[in-house]
């Protein structure tokens, strides 16, 4: 699975591109992930339009995802689900959990989830800028 992302302000997008399933290998994923947490409050904007498959695996790193960006007092949101996607997460019963948008921009600065409740706007993190984590795609860049 290829990881690329980029920071805005408290945002940070992140374009996944391959699998999602449990023959893939997600640790730059979740290394990416378990760094932004660290650093405070984000919303993070899951980008699945280059995730073809999506398995029980894929789904439960989702879930395990979705849990560590809100302990830290942040949301993960989905943008770019595939209609089959999004019906298997419908089913799990997983749209009340799990925000999804359309797209990047429904995805920002807010979105509504499946149960209609607005997501709260977060605070700017309190940690440097340049405090982000650096192997992704040559790091995630700071918005001019």
């Amino acid at each position: 699975m290829t990881v690329r992302g980029e920071r805005v302000d408290s945002e940070v997008f992140v374009d996944l591109e391959g699998p999602l399933t449990v023959e893939a290998d997600t640790h730059e994923l979740h290394d990416l992930v378990t760094s932004v947490t660290q650093l405070g409050p984000y919303r993070l904007v899951l980008n699945l339009r280059g995730v073809p498959q999506l398995d029980c695996s894929g789904i439960g790193q989702l879930v395990q995802l979705n849990n560590q960006v809100h302990e830290s007092g942040g949301t993960l949101r989905l943008v770019n689900v595939e209609g089959r996607q999004k019906r298997l997460l419908e089913v799990l019963g997983l749209l009340t959990l799990l925000q999804v948008c359309d797209n990047r921009q429904a995805a920002t600065p807010c979105c509504r989830n499946a149960t209609g409740s607005s997501c709260r706007p977060l605070a700017p993190p309190a940690a440097s800028p340049d405090a982000v984590h650096p192997s992704i795609g040559g790091g995630l860049e700071p918005a001019l």
